[in-house]
């Protein structure tokens, strides 16, 4: 399973939802060059802002798993949306949260607790080498889409 996210315009977002079930083929139907993902890096990465495998609140929360349901919500995964406004707020939050100020929140054991995907945690070094450098990856991510305006749209694929 990896997480998927892609830019969108506020024009592109416009046309969704007025047919928000036509999101799960405008995701399948992207250029990949215009999806964005961090591998099996998502449920660690959110894990690692919010303390907890599916819970959260606020930017920390939207960064990976918030968004609103575009289309059919009881679709296997629907597509989410983060509209310009609150990918701003998570950019912001991102910005603010270097990836070795993160280090303290991250011990194997809690991560294998909490059953988090993928089952790596026996790795001494899958901190540094997997899930700090997707969390900087989507940082930048959030940060070049703040930039430009764009809305996001996440999906479980």
């Amino acid at each position: 399973m990896v997480m998927v996210w892609r830019r969108t315009t506020e024009g592109e977002l416009d046309l969704l939802e007025r047919d928000p079930d036509a999101a799960g083929l405008f995701l399948a139907d992207s250029d990949p060059a215009q999806l964005f993902d961090v591998g099996r890096a998502w449920h660690a990465v959110h894990m690692l802002l919010n303390g907890s495998p599916w819970g959260g609140s606020g930017p920390a929360f939207d960064a990976v798993l918030g968004g609103t349901t575009l289309g059919d919500p009881s679709t296997y995964e629907p597509v989410r949306v983060l509209v310009p406004s609150r990918v701003s707020v998570i950019a912001a939050l991102l910005a603010g949260l270097a990836a070795p100020d993160l280090r303290d929140r991250f011990t194997h054991r809690a991560f294998r607790q909490a059953e988090v995907y993928p089952d790596v945690w026996d790795q001494p070094d899958v901190l540094t080498s997997f899930v700090l450098p997707a969390y900087e990856a989507l940082r930048e991510f959030y940060g070049q889409a703040a930039t430009a305006g764009d809305a996001v749209l996440v999906q479980l694929a």
